[in-house]
């Protein structure tokens, strides 16, 4: 039977350490960081390509007050590779949901695994709807794809289940939405959103570099990126409407 354990094949270099506390974990304590980079090492994920990521959020601390806790977060898509360098994952079931009135109530998805050549279940995950949909205007996506969405969160909870040993450490953000707002952009938004400024440079000239990240107010954030690359296109829809 195989663990994943510390993979051998990911290590940082000063450089790249100090790259990760300023970039990707600029909240971290010391011994946060330690914790984070080993996660990485652990896991196979690279934060330097935001595969992985740790995220701060305030916390009761039970003295009436708040503080920061770090929380390492990565995508549903991490947590399949995870289970897919086990050599031990053998699929999952497709989603089973259960709704009332045409809305969905929670869902259920079984993660199966290797035991030799027999395949069993491992795992079942259920996620509610009422205790993972995010707070009122971080919700687009879980309006827009309610079945999606909480089926992700489901597979989420089978999987850390299925391997608790590789995955006891790592949250999804589809089960903390509600730091949507401090989740940084994926490489994929940067490169659409540059390659729809690209084209509307090529339209308006320099005016256009006026919508460049390097000139926003607000935070660099996954959320913001959505928005721009939505503005951005609904512009070049309308331009081009109108050549």
């Amino acid at each position: 039977m195989q663990s994943l354990q510390v993979n051998p094949s990911i290590a940082f270099s000063e450089d790249q350490i100090k790259l990760i506390k300023s970039q990707v974990a600029p909240k971290a304590t010391t011994d946060e960081l330690a914790l984070f980079l080993y996660v990485a090492k652990r896991s196979g994920l690279d934060p330097l390509t935001r595969q992985v990521y740790a995220i701060h959020r305030n916390v009761s601390n039970g003295q009436g007050g708040y503080e920061p806790k770090m929380t390492i977060q990565t995508s549903i898509d991490g947590f399949r590779v995870i289970a897919q360098r086990s050599g031990e994952y053998a699929g999952q079931s497709e989603p089973e949901f259960v709704e009332d009135a045409g809305k969905v109530v929670c869902a259920k998805i079984k993660v199966y695994k290797f035991r030799g050549n027999e395949r069993y279940e491992a795992a079942v995950g259920v996620a509610y709807w009422d205790e993972y949909v995010p707070r009122a205007g971080q919700d687009n996506m879980w309006r827009k794809m309610p079945r999606t969405m909480i089926a992700k969160v489901a597979e989420a909870i089978a999987l850390r289940k299925a391997f608790p040993q590789d995955l006891s450490a790592l949250y999804t953000t589809d089960e903390l939405p509600e730091t949507e707002a401090d989740v940084p952009p994926t490489k994929d938004q940067e490169d659409e959103f540059m390659l729809l400024l690209s084209e509307l440079v090529s339209i308006q000239g320099d005016e256009a570099n006026r919508y460049h990240p390097d000139k926003w107010k607000q935070r660099k954030t996954s959320k913001t990126y959505t928005l721009a690359i939505d503005h951005l296109k609904s512009l070049l829809n309308n331009l081009n409407t109108n050549v």
